[in-house]
């Protein structure tokens, strides 16, 4: 997987939009990511597992992930996620969530959908299964 973009809003320590170019970082093919404690480098990884996978290593799983994960002074969640697999096929995972205006500690069901880049247009999947793509089960992506 060669990550292309990441787009991100509203998770964790992220509450304004931040957009990650990757390919002008790959132009080395190899890249880090730096940062003092707390400045949002693991929920970078955390947004693309949570992106390819609906799971992260963050969250117990008898929590409310989409609580926890969404930024306290946020009222919605994005995650959008651009790389291309090992055959090349350029695909988009899109999360999305919003908050409950009326009760702050009810968040909806994130939605999660995947994409395939198919004459310049996307195409939804059926299946928004990172492991399919990618060909790595979560435990192994972790």
């Amino acid at each position: 997987m060669i990550p292309v973009s990441l787009t991100i809003k509203g998770l964790y320590s992220y509450q304004k939009e931040q957009h990650i170019d990757f390919s002008k970082l790959m132009e080395g093919q190899l890249f880090g990511i730096f940062g003092t404690v707390g400045s949002g480098k693991s929920s970078i990884l955390e947004a693309i597992s949570y992106a390819l996978y609906g799971d992260t290593e963050r969250m117990n799983r008898n929590d409310n992930r989409s609580y926890n994960m969404m930024n306290l002074k946020s009222n919605e969640l994005l995650i959008d996620f651009i790389f291309d697999n090992y055959d090349n096929n350029r695909y988009r995972f899109l999360v999305r969530g919003k908050r409950n205006s009326k009760n702050f500690d009810k968040v909806g069901t994130l939605d999660r959908n995947a994409y395939k880049l198919v004459n310049g247009q996307w195409q939804p999947l059926e299946s928004a299964s990172g492991e399919e793509i990618i060909g790595l089960s979560y435990d192994n992506f972790r």
